[in-house]
C-alpha cells in the first residue's frame, strides 16, 4: 500500500509540509492541537500511519489499496442538503481501487455544535416546510431530530460528506475515521470533560444510524460507510521525539 499527500496539486514533501498542511485558521496549527498532532503523525510518522490505515481497512473487511490525500480537502454534502458550505476534511484519502477515507483528528476539540443548537442558526427553506440543513441530514440518516439533538453537529456532516466523496470519485465504499489523540499532549484542566462529551456523542451517533457494528448504506447510492474511532497515544522519548501507538 502506498500513502501520497497532495494540495493544489503539488507534492507535500518535507520542505513544503507546514506550509502546505496548515488550516486556513492559522490558531490551529500549535502543538497540542489536533491540526498539527495529526499532520506530524499522519506525514512525519508514515509507518505509524500506514499501519494504522491498514488495520482499519482490514478490520472493515476492504481490500488494500494505494491513496492518494489531501490535507483540509473540502466535500459539499451533495444536493438536496440546502445551504450551508462544505465539508472540511482533516484529510480525504482516495484510494486506487474501491474506497475513500475521510478523516477527521481530534484531541479535546467538540464536534462542533450541538445538532439541535446548530438546527437553531441555521437558514430555513419556506418551499420545503421550512426545512433546514440539520432536518436533511436528520431525513437522511432516517433519526428522530428530537432523539439526536444533543449529538455533535460534525458527525453528521462528517459522515455525509464522505459518502458524498465517495460518489463524486466512483467509489462504492467509504470510510469515515475519527483520530483521536491522547498521552503526552499539554492539557488544559477541562479536556476530561470534553473527552468524555465527545465520546459520548460518536457512540449516540453510532446507535441512532445503526452503524455500531455495520456500516451505514445509502440505499440510493449502494454505499457503504463505515464509522470508525480509533485513539492513538503519544509517547516522548528522552529527545522529545513523538512515538504512536493505538488499537483497534
Amino acid at each position: 500500500m502506498k500513502i501520497t499527500f497532495k494540495k493544489n496539486g503539488a507534492d507535500i514533501i518535507e520542505n513544503n509540509w507546514e506550509s502546505l498542511w496548515k488550516p486556513k485558521k492559522q490558531e490551529h496549527w500549535k502543538d497540542g492541537r489536533s491540526s498539527k498532532e495529526f499532520a506530524k503523525f499522519a506525514f512525519k510518522s508514515i509507518d505509524s500511519f500506514h499501519d494504522l490505515i491498514s488495520k482499519v481497512l482490514k478490520s472493515c473487511g476492504i481490500e488494500e489499496q494505494d491513496f492518494e490525500c489531501e490535507p483540509e480537502a473540502t466535500s459539499s454534502l451533495g444536493t438536496g442538503f440546502k445551504s450551508g458550505g462544505c465539508r472540511n476534511h482533516d484529510l480525504l484519502m482516495v484510494g486506487n481501487k474501491n474506497c475513500i477515507i475521510g478523516i477527521e483528528a481530534k484531541v479535546d476539540e467538540s464536534f462542533d455544535k450541538e445538532l439541535g443548537e446548530e438546527r437553531k442558526s441555521q437558514k430555513k427553506d419556506e418551499k420545503d416546510d421550512n426545512k433546514t440543513r440539520a432536518d436533511k441530514l436528520c431525513e437522511y440518516f432516517e433519526v428522530d431530530i428530537k432523539n439526536v439533538n444533543k449529538i455533535g453537529y460534525q458527525l453528521f456532516t462528517g459522515t455525509r460528506g464522505t459518502i458524498n466523496s465517495a460518489i463524486n470519485n466512483k467509489k462504492e465504499k467509504c470510510i469515515f475515521l475519527v483520530i483521536v489523540f491522547d498521552g503526552d499532549i499539554e492539557f488544559d484542566n477541562d479536556h476530561l470533560k470534553r473527552i468524555e462529551k465527545n465520546n459520548e456523542d460518536f457512540k449516540c451517533f453510532c446507535n441512532a444510524v445503526d452503524a455500531s457494528y455495520k456500516p451505514f448504506h445509502d440505499v440510493k447510492e449502494n454505499i457503504d460507510c463505515w464509522i470508525k474511532k480509533v485513539t492513538v497515544t503519544i509517547t516522548k522519548d528522552a529527545s522529545e521525539t513523538s512515538c504512536y501507538s493505538f488499537n483497534l
